[in-house]
């Protein structure tokens, strides 16, 4: 399936496809579908396989972890990220849509078959998954902290938040 022109050029403003040129992302994306999804659906759960990464083009998904919600993501958040980094990942989290959502559903088969071939699209996608994980990780790191009181704990997480972020090991 094509998407659009346009579509392709709001895509490469979201962080984790950053730095694409409108080709290269036409490219990357040159299998991916649209869909729409009722409210109330879930997307993926824990431990499903991770098939695919997905963008929100619309709507609102919350993101729960044994019923805890770790986040809330709407018009142009991706998840399912961590499904491209390698063949059997699962699902680390729950996905359900808040409101009726429309996705574009990117599979990791393809995306590891660019991988494996040394293509500079899904190369500068990883390094921007580094990235966006790295943040995403920061903040549940302060979340815990939030959480569980602070003290020792919140200063040992601050230290290793520092070192995620600067990669100084």
């Amino acid at each position: 399936m094509s998407i659009s022109t346009q579509l392709v050029k709001k895509l490469v403003q979201i962080p984790i496809f950053g730095g694409l040129t409108i080709a290269e992302a036409a490219e990357f994306f040159e299998a991916a579908q649209e869909s729409s999804i009722a409210r109330g659906t879930t997307l993926f759960r824990e431990g499903d396989d991770g098939d695919a990464l997905l963008v929100i083009l619309e709507g609102e998904v919350a993101i729960t972890l044994k019923a805890v919600e770790l986040a809330k993501l709407s018009k142009h958040h991706v998840l399912g990220e961590m499904s491209l980094m390698g063949e059997g990942e699962v699902r680390s989290a729950t996905a359900t849509a808040l409101t009726d959502v429309k996705v574009l559903t990117v599979p990791c088969k393809r995306v590891q078959k660019m991988l494996k071939n040394d293509h500079v699209a899904a190369l500068k996608v990883v390094a921007n998954l580094a990235q966006v994980m790295s943040k995403r990780l920061a903040a549940l790191s302060e979340r815990f902290v939030n959480v569980s009181g602070g003290g020792k704990k919140k200063e040992e997480l601050a230290d290793f938040g520092r070192i995620l972020t600067t990669w100084q090991f």
